[in-house]
């Protein structure tokens, strides 16, 4: 109504003075559309990052947790990383924000391992150009956080491994394409740890199978 649209509370909020402990502090959710008890997610978690790692973990409210580390060292290896999954559903992380409220929150953003397979061995003959190669192709996929470039067996395997951070509000992209016309190369992707996944949509956090 009129009325509530012109109600608003002023205040001088201490946005300078928000708790140290947000900078170590990270919002878990669980993407699921299964019925998981938040205190397994809770027991399961706090086994893998361990008490030397972890400060606290607790629900807020259903499938949403609040995490705090022992430093923000700790706190930033373990966003980096991912994705955390619990029986391959998805806990999505996110730096918690004491100025936002809790929806405000994004938690779209995954961290993954792609494996891209089928590129020509010239385009990954060094370490230079395997990873102009990465950055070029990762780039459609997602935004690029670290090129893996290591040889097995003194030889490169037969994929490039890449880092993205990808919007996993959207489908999962299968492929990427070099070149272009008669001559286009279609390069298969593989995700490493990806959590349950819709064989549907391609959208993350649900499941229908064929």
């Amino acid at each position: 109504t009129e009325e509530e649209q012109s109600t608003i509370f002023q205040t001088n909020l201490p946005w300078d003075s928000a708790d140290a402990d947000s900078h170590t502090t990270l919002l878990g959710n669980l993407i699921t559309s299964k019925d998981i008890d938040d205190q397994i997610i809770i027991k399961a978690f706090t086994g893998i990052w361990t008490p030397a790692k972890l400060s606290s973990m607790r629900a807020l409210r259903p499938r949403l947790f609040l995490i705090c580390f022992k430093d923000e060292k700790i706190k930033e290896d373990i966003l980096s990383r991912g994705p955390w999954t619990y029986k391959d559903e998805w806990l999505s992380l996110t730096q918690y924000d004491p100025a936002l409220s809790l929806d405000d929150h994004s938690f779209m953003i995954m961290n993954v391992w792609v494996r891209i397979y089928n590129i020509p061995p010239i385009l990954l003959a060094s370490e230079e150009s395997a990873n102009n190669t990465g950055e070029s192709l990762g780039a459609f996929i997602g935004t690029v956080t670290k090129i893996d470039t290591r040889k097995m067996d003194l030889n490169m395997v037969d994929y490039l491994r890449v880092g993205v951070s990808l919007d996993a509000s959207k489908p999962v992209r299968r492929c990427v394409a070099i070149g272009g016309g008669s001559s286009t190369r279609f390069c298969p992707l593989q995700y490493e740890r990806l959590p349950t996944l819709c064989h549907c949509c391609g959208r993350v956090g649900h499941s229908l199978d064929f």
